[in-house]
């Protein structure tokens, strides 16, 4: 089959029709013999990159050059600190801390030989094998639909003669039981019918003789026998009065089972499904492992737990590959800590102050950290855990910290907590939530939905949830309340410092359940989080100085 034409794209636009001989990969236009030359004669684009139009096998290959996040910027840059490309606005607003900023020409020189390129192609390769066995896969899914119609017709036949079968039996067995009625009732009609007649006989013969001495005998012998007949009649008229309530007259009725209107329904066909068979697993080098999201934990097994040398853990947050970073408010040196979700220690920095609380900055590769002995934030790095640029507090202490879209909410020590925008570091609004240690802030943000989360140490102890303008929607006492957690359905974690357990309270604040106690290992818990998957729970706790890690099912 011939293929077909490609038409030169700067002419079809001048409404000429030419024949593209050439592709310039650059321009993302199809290029005639003359506009080839042009292209190699003007100055400007002498540069570009041309290839035979016959490559492109008649699709048309784009790249994407505009920045995701600022409308009518191109991508102009490479962030080798947070591996992403950039555009001018990015640099100005999220990227001013980032050591290493590089032109892409510059940062593109020798990709082709990279291991970026033999990555990517081998995970495009093991990701087209996996959809050619997918495809075979379903293509045997759907003549399995063919065949599992029959067998269902099958076992909808059998299991109908097993009923029919069924019946006949009970039908057995119900003729058996009509037989042995119709028996006993012909037995007992039988014997009251002998004493019916025996009793008419009696009677009879006792009326013949008075009968004939009426008739024929003198009124001596007359009043004779009636005098001695006289007991007798009185014996038999109380038999027979005896006799008569014990007479029965006998009858059978069926009663029918309703089955009929019990049975609704002959049965019910349902889906059933299984797993596709087809497995994939992506390289390591991009692997990015996808877990069932636990709703609400029910039970905690301890996994472990994890010895702090010094000092004690006030806040974990967790990253999106499931990694913690731990604040440490008690030591100076190496107060922010890495770990994996198992608790191993991957690495540490050392942040301006005592570091008590830390918020991961949403659709960014920085955190937030508060001090309790400086009134200021600092913005940490994740990519490679390094401490960057600081803002000013006028709060004291700031200890709880949240992120939601450019606005940092710190909690503070006089029950305030502060609206800081996180670009210019203006303070933009202050709330007042309570009157003691805001230790802990938590926001949930979703399409109809947005509050924090607080808990408020010493002063009300109360964990409350409240609008984003401060209006208190729900608050629950509890003695000592240091940090919250929440899991998918808003139902609130909250470490009870005072009295050595984790409460577990429901979104409108009117079921408080005790879920870990100190018999469970709680000395003095501060920090509480789960992992991405909801799968893991982490307490630090004061007393023991250590990092609990449990299993949630």
């Amino acid at each position: 089959m011939a293929s077909k034409m490609v038409m030169c794209d700067p002419c079809s636009r001048l409404n000429k029709s030419s024949e593209g001989i050439k592709y310039c990969t650059d321009c993302e236009d199809a290029l005639c013999t003359y506009c080839t030359a042009l292209h190699s004669a003007v100055k400007i684009l002498a540069s570009h990159h041309l290839v035979g139009v016959y490559v492109t096998a008649g699709n048309t290959f784009k790249i994407k050059k505009d920045c995701n996040d600022h409308e009518g910027m191109c991508l102009e840059f490479y962030c080798s600190d947070h591996e992403c490309l950039i555009c001018r606005t990015c640099i100005a607003n999220t990227h001013r801390t980032c050591g290493k900023i590089q032109p892409i020409d510059v940062a593109a020189k020798g990709c082709r030989s990279s291991a970026m390129v033999e990555d990517i192609t081998k995970e495009i390769t093991s990701l087209l094998n996996a959809t050619k066995e997918l495809v075979v896969d379903r293509q045997e899914n759907k003549t399995r639909v063919g065949k599992i119609k029959a067998k269902v017709l099958k076992e909808i036949a059998k299991f109908r003669q097993d009923i029919n079968d069924h019946l006949n039996q009970l039908e057995r067995k119900l003729i058996s039981e009509v037989d042995f009625i119709e028996k006993t009732m012909c037995e007992k009609a039988c014997n009251d019918l002998c004493e019916a007649d025996k009793t008419q006989n009696d009677i009879r013969d006792m009326w013949q003789r008075v009968d004939f001495f009426t008739k024929h005998g003198s009124e001596s012998q007359l009043f004779i026998h009636l005098n001695t007949v006289k007991p007798d009649v009185s014996k038999l008229a109380q038999s027979f009065q005896d006799l008569m309530p014990c007479l029965e007259s006998n009858d059978m009725d069926f009663e029918a089972t309703d089955l009929i209107s019990v049975i609704k329904s002959f049965g019910s066909v349902k889906i059933k499904s299984s797993s596709c068979t087809v497995a994939y697993q992506p390289p390591k080098h991009m692997q990015a492992q996808t877990q069932e999201i636990l709703q609400v934990p029910s039970k905690f097994d301890l996994e472990k737990k994890v010895k702090i040398p010094a000092g004690r853990i006030t806040c974990m947050v967790v990253t999106q590959d499931n990694k913690l970073i731990l604040c440490n408010d008690e030591i100076v040196k190496n107060n922010l800590s890495l770990w994996t979700e198992t608790g191993q220690h991957l690495k540490s920095c050392t942040a301006d102050g005592r570091a008590f609380g830390i918020a991961i900055v949403p659709e960014t590769d920085e955190a937030v950290v508060t001090f309790n002995n400086i009134n200021n934030i600092q913005f940490i790095s994740l990519t490679n855990l390094t401490p960057g640029r600081r803002i000013d507090i006028e709060a004291p202490n700031t200890l709880g910290v949240a992120v939601i879209r450019d606005n940092v909410y710190v909690g503070s020590s006089n029950g305030t907590v502060s609206i800081i925008n996180r670009i210019n570091g203006k303070c933009l609004k202050t709330l007042t939530i309570g009157r003691s240690h805001i230790t802990s802030i938590i926001p949930f943000i979703d399409d109809t939905d947005e509050r924090l989360y607080s808990c408020e140490y010493d002063g009300g102890n109360l964990v409350s949830c409240i609008k984003l303008d401060g209006t208190r929607l729900i608050s629950f006492a509890v003695n000592g309340p240091m940090t919250v957690a929440l899991d998918t359905e808003k139902n609130s974690y909250v470490t009870g410092y005072n009295s050595n357990d984790l409460h577990r309270i429901s979104p409108d604040g009117k079921v408080d359940g005790i879920i870990l106690k100190k018999s469970d290992g709680l000395n003095k818990p501060l920090a509480v989080a789960f992992n991405k998957t909801y799968n893991k729970l982490y307490i630090s706790n004061a007393g023991a100085r250590n990092v609990m890690i449990f299993n949630c099912k």
